[in-house]
C-alpha cells in the first residue's frame, strides 16, 4: 500500500515539474528584448518645446490637471518616487502649478503669453493687460482684481472650466464709480465678439464724459486726449480735451483759459501732458492743487 502512495506521489511531482517547465518557457517567450539606459517613461520629446509630444500639450488636452503627475513626482513635483523633479524648470512658488506656468511669464501672470503661447495685443487673450497692470504716463496701472475674480488655486471651480475664456467682472472702485450723485451710473460690459469695453467710469462713463466711448481690449494704443472726456474731433487742441459745457449738454464751466492747467495744474501742464499719473483718472477732481471727490 504504501508503495502504491509512493508511485502516486511521483507521478504528482512529475507532472508538477512539467508544469513549471512549461510556464517558464511561456514566460520567457513572452519577456521584451534586452534593453539598456534608463527607464523610459515618457515619449521621445516630453520635455522639448514645439514636439507633437510635449507635456505642455498633453496637459492642456487634460484641461490643464497636473494632480496624477503627483503620483511619481511628489505632492509639490519635487521628485518624489521618480526622483525626478519638475521644479528644475518650474521653479516658480508653486511649482508647475503656479499661474504663469500656463499663462503671462516669470515677472508677472499676466499675458502676454495667453494659453496658446500668443504674445501680440491683438489676440483676445493678450489685449491690453500689461498697459493695464504697469500703467501709462496718462493712468496709474489696476490690478488683476480689478476686471477678474482672482481663484485660490489652480482647481478652483470656475477657473479651469474648459471654454478657454476668463470671466470679465469689472467690479471694481475705478470701473464702477459713480459720479454726479449717481447721475451718471456705470454698468460696465465687455463683449467677447467685438473684444471691447463699455460703459466703464475709467473710459468715460463719468459727469460731463463721453459715456458711448468704447474701449477695444485687442488694440491698446495709447487714446488720445479727449477721447474718454472732450470732443476727439474738434480742431482746436483745448476743445479736444475740454469736458461737456452747457453748449454740448453738460456742465463743466466754459474756460476763460485754453489751458488745463490753469485750474487742474495738479495734474496736467500747460501743454496738456499729463504729469501726474496717479491723479489722472483716480475719481477725483485735482483743482488748485487739490483732491475733491466727483
Amino acid at each position: 500500500m504504501n508503495k502504491v502512495i509512493q508511485f502516486y506521489m511521483l507521478v504528482v511531482v512529475a507532472i508538477g515539474l512539467a508544469l513549471v517547465v512549461a510556464s517558464c518557457s511561456d514566460l520567457k517567450s513572452d519577456l521584451p528584448a534586452p534593453t539598456s539606459g534608463a527607464l523610459t517613461v515618457h515619449p521621445t520629446g516630453w520635455k522639448t518645446t514645439g514636439s507633437a509630444t510635449f507635456h505642455g500639450l498633453t496637459i492642456r488636452e487634460n484641461l490643464w490637471d497636473m494632480r496624477a503627475c503627483r503620483s511619481c513626482h511628489g505632492l509639490i513635483y519635487d521628485g518624489g518616487t521618480s526622483g525626478v523633479s519638475c521644479r528644475t524648470c518650474h521653479f516658480s512658488a508653486a511649482g508647475p502649478e503656479n499661474c504663469s506656468t500656463c499663462h503671462g511669464s516669470s515677472t508677472s501672470p499676466a499675458p502676454p503669453r495667453d494659453l496658446s503661447n500668443n504674445t501680440a495685443t491683438t489676440t483676445r487673450g493678450v489685449g491690453a493687460h500689461q498697459i493695464h497692470l504697469l500703467g501709462t504716463t496718462r493712468a496709474k496701472g489696476v490690478t488683476c482684481a480689478d476686471c477678474h475674480r482672482i481663484p485660490e488655486g489652480v482647481y478652483a471651480t470656475s477657473h479651469i472650466d474648459g471654454d478657454n475664456r476668463a470671466e470679465i467682472i469689472m467690479e471694481s472702485y475705478l470701473a464702477t464709480l459713480k459720479t454726479s450723485s449717481g447721475s451718471v451710473v456705470p454698468a460696465p460690459a465687455y463683449s467677447s465678439t467685438t473684444f471691447s469695453c463699455s460703459n466703464t467710469y475709467c473710459h468715460g462713463t463719468f459727469k460731463n464724459g463721453n459715456t458711448t466711448n468704447v474701449a477695444v481690449w485687442t488694440n491698446p494704443a495709447t487714446a488720445a486726449c479727449g477721447t474718454c472726456h472732450g470732443d476727439p474731433n474738434a480742431a482746436d487742441p483745448a476743445q479736444i480735451a475740454l469736458p461737456k459745457t452747457s453748449a454740448q449738454g453738460g456742465t463743466h464751466p466754459n474756460p476763460t483759459s485754453t489751458s488745463c492747467s490753469v485750474c487742474h495744474g495738479g495734474v496736467v501742464n500747460a501743454s496738456r501732458q499729463i504729469i501726474n499719473a496717479s491723479k489722472h483718472i483716480d475719481g477725483k477732481l485735482n483743482l488748485f492743487g487739490n483732491d475733491n471727490a466727483f
